[in-house]
């Protein structure tokens, strides 16, 4: 099974999540999915909660103050 790796970083730090079968965006055209091989994107996110879904069934959550996001691959960037 495709996964995909986020990397949340915040000028004080960088999170890394891995073997993910799904992240959910709160971009500003509303909540977006990302699935593996997605198409390579450029997206701004707005305040709300980014949900990691592992490829093992469960879930982790990040509150974000919005952003932006970039999609290449199966690797999710993630810019506060």
């Amino acid at each position: 099974m495709a996964t995909i790796t986020c990397a949340i970083t915040s000028p004080e730090k960088t999170a890394t999540y891995d073997n993910l079968a799904s992240v959910s965006l709160p971009a500003f055209a509303g909540q977006m999915q990302v699935l593996p091989e997605h198409a390579e994107s450029f997206v701004l996110l707005r305040k709300g909660e980014v949900i990691l879904q592992k490829a093992d069934g469960k879930k982790e959550s990040a509150q974000i103050p919005g952003g932006e996001c970039y999609i290449k691959g199966d690797t999710v960037s993630i810019i506060l």
